[in-house]
């Protein structure tokens, strides 16, 4: 039999916990969930077939590690596109994609008071 390896050296990490009073802050299920607007030729491969050309207008964007998903709405059907984050950058990049930003009331006015 052979010998076990050696443990890793302790971490200040390891030892750390939390205080049972401290709130946790609530994270929301799709925190990357954009908004954006499709105006120039975008378009996607489905598997090995042909590439299809997303129609002009309004898409929801859900940003992941790897890949973005767009989902848009034609003709009463939903449909979704997959490609590389580095693609749908480019995109953006060329102006074929538009993203829309959002602002919160409560962000606008925050931002308002820090200026004076």
């Amino acid at each position: 039999m052979s010998a076990r390896p050696p443990l890793p050296p302790t971490h200040p990490a390891d030892t750390s916990t939390l205080e049972a009073g401290t709130d946790m802050q609530s994270v929301p299920e799709n925190p990357l969930t954009q908004s954006a607007f499709i105006c120039g030729e975008v378009s996607y491969r489905t598997g090995d077939g042909p590439m299809v050309v997303i129609r002009p207008g309004p898409v929801s964007v859900e940003v992941g590690t790897h890949d973005v998903t767009l989902g848009w709405e034609e003709d009463a059907s939903r449909l979704s596109a997959v490609m590389p984050r580095t693609e749908y950058a480019r995109f953006i990049g060329e102006g074929a994609i538009k993203p829309l930003v959002t602002h919160s009331p409560e962000a606008t006015e925050s931002a308002g008071n820090e200026s004076h």
